[in-house]
């Protein structure tokens, strides 16, 4: 062999070497008996540092009945605290003993965010006077929140609520009014004849949240203070089913498409900016009588 054929072996040899220790080399992440590909991921594998996402609350698990609701007399006064004992509280004593229950509780999607709701009875009795009113609790994340406005009043020589059912992002309320004159004669127990039908969903901006009415016609969906005064001219203002200019639109200004009240105090019921009116619309047909006045937001003066 020359030396010229022996130089190039070699030089031949030498190149190879580096490469077969690449391919022999054990991968320091690789257990024995293990390959590559099954081999870890630290990145991959890493335990999450994201927070899991929060459970909505389970409505249903909720004990409404021993927790704090805000009740407001005649649905329009300013709230107090009452706290719920097993389903249950009073305050004061002998004559001036007052109770609180618990009554019925209907579930489903009131705001249409695909969570259950709740919307549930709480009666206040003494020896005066009984009423019953219908309050709005939504699911909010992992709480359950109080609409502090409540949807309906039942209550002797008052309104009578026949039924409450929930849809798909809606209330379905069916009531009987009392009509002034023609159902006087009827006895407190029994109740009116002025049907109504009302359809009532949340509307909510940011942290704030007011039921609004869909059906018969947009419109506040919390209790309606009576007019001042009976009667009034002609005209509609601008009005909004909630105190903000994102609400859905009760009515526009015209002269002759409706009439606007002045309605009686309601602490309730005040926003700055805002005052709560009375409205009806010419041309809607009811079977209340005339006694199933509509309430809006107008822009104070």
């Amino acid at each position: 062999m020359s030396l010229r054929t022996v130089l190039l072996s070699l030089a031949k040899t030498s190149l190879l070497l580096p490469g077969l220790a690449a391919c022999s080399q054990a991968d320091p992440m690789v257990q024995p008996g293990t390959s590559a590909a099954d081999a870890p991921n630290e990145l991959s594998d890493a335990p999450s540092t994201q927070p899991a996402p929060e459970r909505p609350a389970d409505i249903r698990a909720a004990d409404l009945g021993s927790l704090e609701w805000l009740y407001s007399f005649n649905g329009i006064d300013l709230p107090v605290s009452v706290q719920l004992i097993d389903g249950a509280a009073a305050e004061g004593s002998g004559a001036e003993l007052t109770s609180y229950a618990l009554d019925e509780v209907v579930y489903g999607d009131v705001d249409g965010d695909g969570d259950e709701d709740a919307v549930a009875r709480i009666n206040r009795s003494n020896d005066m006077a009984f009423e019953g009113l219908w309050y709005v609790w939504l699911a909010e994340g992992p709480d359950v929140v109080q609409l502090k406005y409540p949807i309906a009043q039942t209550g002797r020589c008052a309104t009578y609520v026949e039924s409450v059912v929930i849809g798909d992002g809606v209330v379905e309320l069916t009531e009987y009014l009392r009509i002034p004159g023609l159902d006087d004669m009827i006895p407190c127990s029994d109740p009116g004849t002025g049907l109504q039908k009302r359809s009532v969903t949340v509307h909510a901006e940011g942290p704030d949240a007011w039921p609004v009415q869909t059906a018969p016609v947009p419109a506040w969906g919390g209790l309606c203070p009576g007019p001042r005064w009976p009667d009034t001219a002609p005209g509609l203002v601008d009005l909004w089913a909630a105190p903000s200019a994102g609400a859905p639109v009760a009515a526009t200004a015209a002269p002759d498409g409706g009439a606007v009240f002045e309605l009686l105090d309601a602490p309730l019921m005040q926003h700055d900016g805002w005052a709560l009116l009375g409205f009806r619309l010419f041309g809607v047909e009811t079977d209340a009588g005339g006694a199933d006045l509509a309430c809006a937001w107008g822009a104070a003066a």
